[in-house]
């Protein structure tokens, strides 16, 4: 009996790890980020599970995902003030205004235009909620 659990849960755990490879193009989750061109899949997978290890690129995992959900908003044409959002990211992630600016924002921005089927209803409908808190400086702690 302890046999079949195992069995049972083996198959388990691969089916869903096969079935999230698929559902990104088969791609694993690590090391995509630092591709010289990163194709939209990594940049999906990353976008909805996390820019960590190294595909977070040496910056902390929650201001990258501060960084993605503020690009979103500007791409996917959803009212944000990036003035007042970068003014409390300096407060709270330290840094300048380029930084955020340029190497955050703008980088996230060009992978998100990069794919024109990034701005689902779920995506957008986030951006949405996060928006306000952000503009607040309240920017959540996820990884």
């Amino acid at each position: 009996m302890q046999l079949a659990r195992y069995v049972i849960a083996s198959v388990a755990i691969i089916y869903c790890f096969s079935a999230a490879a698929a559902s990104y193009g088969g791609y694993s989750g690590k090391g995509g980020m630092s591709a010289y061109a990163i194709k939209t899949n990594v940049y999906e997978y990353h976008y909805d599970r996390g820019f960590t290890g190294s595909d977070a690129m040496g910056w902390n995992p929650n201001l990258q995902f501060a960084w993605s959900r503020i690009a979103a908003a500007t791409v996917c044409g959803i009212p944000v003030s990036t003035k007042k959002v970068i003014s409390q990211l300096i407060k709270k992630f330290k840094q300048n205004e380029l930084t955020h600016k340029m190497i955050g924002i703008d980088f996230h921005s060009a992978q998100i235009r990069a794919n024109k089927q990034f701005c689902t209803k779920e995506r957008v409908a986030e951006v949405k909620a996060l928006v306000p808190q952000f503009e607040s400086g309240n920017f959540p702690e996820k990884f």
